[in-house]
């Protein structure tokens, strides 16, 4: 209890009663709770870091095929087009 100065008695907290504002869950140990939570966000972190890497993974695979498809085509271009070279048209000796 707080006693203001002309001897009035104020009540202890907003309340109005002893009680405190916030009761701590007593079922589970705080320290215990906490390592529950930082458990889970450890967890979650993981699972998103997980996804993270397999969609740069599946991305990175895509992409090495795309690339393995576009040096076929340029190789199939290159041995199907054996028509007259830069050489044969263009006299560059010296």
């Amino acid at each position: 209890m707080f006693y203001v100065t002309n001897g009035d008695v104020m009540p202890e907290g907003i309340g109005y009663g002893a009680s405190p504002a916030f009761q701590p869950s007593l079922a589970v140990p705080r320290g215990d709770q906490l390592a529950q939570q930082a458990q889970q966000i450890n967890a979650r972190q993981s699972e998103v870091v997980a996804e993270t890497v397999q969609r740069q993974a599946d991305f990175s695979s895509n992409r090495a095929e795309s690339l393995a498809r576009v040096a076929e085509q340029i190789e199939q271009r290159a041995q199907t087009d054996a028509g007259p070279g830069v050489g044969d048209v263009v006299d560059i000796t010296v």
